[in-house]
């Protein structure tokens, strides 16, 4: 699966002479929490996010006055707040392989470049449901997630995973593995040729793993 087919093309994008509160603004309005910055010529220079701009927002400690502090806030630009040269993908890019990208780096959303332009932009909700797409559940068939699996403490888990399923004579067709960004463990998510799912959730439970209700 190919970042192009899930990015959302087209992004609202903000240059990095806007006024930070106008951007803030846009985001609110549009229910957003990442801005892409761009040039005059569509090139990507920057992000700004949510956390950027609180942030960027002065602290209960400050000794500023009201009018002092709107003042600052009014005169600050994108290009103060935003980070500069992100981490980006191309849309030819494989989606695990984004996936890995996001854990290794911490990163939740990826602007999408080609050519040098900005095309679009990749965050987990996209990824979320490109995996959804390869192992969401289909007519006669059930999605299982397992949380917090140990892959690299366990040679063949995932081959024990399956053999626990097979054992109810049901077979395994997809096992998907995505490692969590900020702690160590995997998510497991696995779909099963039965519509039944309450005998294999108390078998994994009696294993040991740790049977996870859908994310919604």
């Amino acid at each position: 699966m190919r970042i192009r087919n899930w990015m959302t093309p087209n992004p609202l994008t903000v240059t990095p002479d806007a006024l930070l509160m106008d951007a803030k603004k846009l985001m609110a309005t549009n229910n957003i929490r990442r801005l892409p910055v761009v040039d005059k010529k569509g090139r990507l220079v920057g992000l700004l996010t949510r956390h950027l701009i609180i942030e960027a927002m002065p602290s209960g400690a400050t000794t500023l006055s009201v009018h002092e502090l709107h003042y600052l806030l009014e005169k600050l630009t994108v290009g103060e707040v935003m980070q500069k040269d992100p981490i980006t993908v191309d849309p030819e890019d494989l989606v695990q392989n984004v996936i890995l990208l996001g854990h290794k780096k911490g990163i939740g959303a990826f602007p999408v470049v080609e050519n040098g332009k900005l095309v679009g932009i990749v965050t987990e909700s996209e990824i979320f449901n490109a995996v959804m797409s390869l192992l969401g559940p289909r007519e006669g068939t059930c999605l299982l997630v397992l949380e917090n699996v140990e892959l690299s403490k366990e040679v063949g888990a995932t081959s024990r995973i399956a053999s626990i399923i097979e054992k109810r004579g049901v077979p395994v067709e997809a096992i998907f593995t995505v490692p969590h960004r900020t702690r160590a463990g995997n998510q497991v998510y696995i779909r099963a040729r039965t519509p039944n799912s309450g005998n294999l959730q108390a078998d994994l439970d009696a294993a040991g793993f740790k049977v996870v209700p859908l994310p919604i």
